[in-house]
């Protein structure tokens, strides 16, 4: 356990049993908490709430400009920069609150989405997990809200450029997010990022797997969440803003993205799955003099032509997955 100072209340009220912890896990990421501290504030809807920061070792500064945003928030040292899923756990192991939401320090819930998170999973007991819709900006649709099922078929179709050829597509890009206009659907993976977990869900799925740093846990927690037969749902009421790892490099974001995926892929779906998964890269960093110079031809480009062809000699590094 990390060293924590602050009381934990937040908005000045007693957390009761059915309250809601709020649970932020930083890295470096001082220029993000002013305006998701705020956000927070007026996310919550005035409902029964605690603050939970957990800085994972940051040594810039980020846990002291956190106690001096949130003095009612519970700020917590872990002393270790164990990745995301641990900063989790970390704050987990403080909350009180029967509702845990995780919002990454670069997200902006909007008025009242926390709250929203929260009537969706009264309404909804079966679906344990819950998200949001996800916007950009201007306040157009982020698609990053929630994710398909990864299996052997989406692994096929990255690798023989399907789903770059075919974007969105349900049949050739089935781990894409589509359009969605119910207020609320059942989905097969919430995005990470604005995460509501009951605590029942909680406990009986152990929560995020620690062996995860970063990237894949959330896909990984809703996969084995579902096997335990809950339904993971998103509600279009619960809006937020997420900008999506701007304190990461390119090519180290991808490193990472891979590992996780890699990492999904060996638990849920087969080492065939990876193998796909490596064949893709490959295609693409042999393409991508190409497809650099015709960017249209990539469909919908994740990464720069140079980046597919260092992931490609960093593949042995990243096709093991998080141990």
């Amino acid at each position: 356990m990390g060293h924590e100072v602050g009381d934990g209340r937040f908005a000045g009220t007693k957390l009761p049993e059915d309250g809601v912890s709020v649970i932020v896990v930083t890295y470096r990421s001082t220029r993000y908490l002013e305006e998701c501290v705020a956000a927070v504030r007026r996310a919550v809807s005035g409902r029964p709430a605690e603050l939970i920061i957990v800085d994972n070792d940051s040594g810039d500064g980020t846990a002291e400009a956190a106690r001096k945003l949130a003095p009612d928030a519970r700020v917590v040292d872990s002393g270790w920069n164990g990745g995301f899923a641990y900063g989790c756990h970390e704050g987990v192991a403080r909350a009180r609150g029967q509702w845990l939401v995780f919002v990454n320090p670069d997200a902006v819930p909007a008025p009242g989405s926390i709250g929203a998170l929260v009537d969706c999973a009264s309404a909804e007991p079966r679906a344990g997990i819950v998200g949001g819709r996800c916007v950009g900006r201007d306040g157009t649709v982020d698609p990053r809200s929630w994710w398909g099922r990864p299996g052997r078929w989406s692994a096929f179709c990255f690798a023989s450029l399907l789903s770059s050829v075919f974007p969105g597509s349900r049949f050739f890009d089935p781990e894409s997010p589509r359009p969605w206009t119910a207020e609320v659907r059942e989905v097969p993976v919430v995005t990470g990022g604005f995460m509501l977990v009951s605590r029942t869900a909680w406990d009986e799925t152990g929560g995020f797997d620690q062996a995860f740093f970063m990237y894949g846990e959330d896909t990984d927690l809703c996969l084995r969440a579902g096997r335990l037969g809950y339904r993971p749902m998103v509600t279009g009421r619960a809006v937020f803003r997420h900008e999506g790892g701007g304190s990461s490099t390119s090519v180290g974001k991808l490193v990472l993205l891979f590992t996780g995926k890699a990492t999904v892929m060996r638990r849920h779906v087969g080492t065939g799955a990876v193998r796909l998964l490596v064949a893709g890269v490959f295609v693409r960093a042999a393409l991508s003099r190409v497809m650099s110079a015709r960017p249209e031809r990539q469909g919908r480009p994740t990464a720069k032509g140079d980046d597919w062809r260092t992931l490609w000699t960093r593949r042995r590094e990243w096709s093991k997955g998080w141990s």
